[in-house]
C-alpha cells in the first residue's frame, strides 16, 4: 500500500512539473509581444499628440498616457515588484496632479505638465536597457526594445521641447506659429531622423543646442546600437511542447 502512494505521489509531482514546464515555454513564447504593446501605446501617444489639443483636458491625457507607457515598459522589461510599486506611485501622483490642474491654464501649468511627462518617458528607456543587457541575447524582441527606447528618446525630446517653450518667455521656433503639442513633437521626430525640412527651427540657443543634441544622440543611436542588434540578430530555434516529456 505505502508503495502504491509512492508512486502514485511520484506521478502527480512528475505531471506537475510538466504542467510547469508547458505553462513556462507558454510565456517565454508570448515575451516577445509585450515590447510589442509597448510600442502600440507609444503609437497612440504620438497620434494624440499630433492632434494638437492644447486644452486644459490634454494635459491629464498626455501625462496618462505617458504613465501607462511606462509602466507597460516596466512590465516588459521584467522589472521587479518594488520597482513597479515604486512607478505606480509616482505614475498616480504625477496624475493626479495634472487632474488637479485642469481648470487652472497658463504657460507654467503647460510647462509643468510636459516636465512631468519628461519625467516618466525618461524612466523607461533605463528599464529597457536593463532589461536587454540581462538577456545576454539578442531577437526580436531586443530589436522592438531597441526601438521602443528610438521612439521613446524622440517623445523625451518633444516634452523637453515644449517645456522650454512654455517657461521662456520669447517663442520656441524662429517661425511665427502659436506652437502646440504636434509641433513640438513634429520637430523632434524632424531632428532626430536629421530630414532637415527647415520649416521650423529653434530660436533660442538653448532649443538649438538641445536640437543639435538630439540629432547626435538619435544618428549615433541608429548606426551603433540598433545596426549592430540587426547585424547580430539570431532566429531563437522554436520549442515545441509535443517535446517536453
Amino acid at each position: 500500500m505505502g508503495t502504491r502512494f509512492a508512486v502514485i505521489a511520484d506521478t502527480g509531482r512528475t505531471e506537475c512539473n510538466r504542467m510547469r514546464s508547458r505553462l513556462a515555454l507558454r510565456l517565454e513564447a508570448r515575451a516577445e509581444y509585450r515590447f510589442g504593446l509597448v510600442l502600440a501605446l507609444l503609437l497612440a501617444t504620438f497620434i494624440f499628440l499630433m492632434m494638437g489639443s492644447e486644452g486644459a483636458w490634454a494635459r491629464p491625457v498626455t501625462v496618462g498616457l505617458a504613465a501607462t507607457t511606462l509602466l507597460a515598459a516596466l512590465f516588459a522589461a521584467d522589472a521587479s515588484p518594488r520597482l513597479l510599486r515604486i512607478t505606480m506611485v509616482i505614475a498616480v501622483v504625477a496624475l493626479g496632479t495634472s487632474v488637479a490642474t485642469v481648470a487652472v491654464d497658463g504657460d507654467s501649468i503647460n510647462g509643468a505638465a510636459a516636465v512631468l511627462a519628461a519625467g516618466l518617458v525618461a524612466i523607461a528607456p533605463i528599464a529597457i536597457v536593463r532589461s536587454v543587457v540581462r538577456r545576454h541575447t539578442v531577437d526580436i524582441q531586443t530589436v522592438l526594445a531597441a526601438l521602443c527606447i528610438y521612439v521613446l528618446f524622440g517623445m523625451l525630446w518633444a516634452f523637453v521641447y515644449s517645456a522650454i517653450g512654455h517657461f521662456d518667455s520669447s517663442p520656441f521656433f524662429v517661425q511665427d506659429v502659436n506652437a502646440d503639442s504636434a509641433d513640438y513633437l513634429y520637430f523632434s521626430f524632424v531632428t532626430q531622423l536629421t530630414v532637415g525640412y527647415g520649416d521650423l527651427s529653434a530660436a533660442g540657443n538653448f532649443g538649438r543646442a538641445c536640437a543639435v543634441l538630439e540629432a547626435l544622440i538619435g544618428q549615433l543611436y541608429l548606426v551603433t546600437v540598433v545596426a549592430v542588434l540587426v547585424t547580430n540578430l539570431r532566429r531563437v530555434p522554436d520549442r515545441h511542447l509535443d517535446e517536453l516529456p
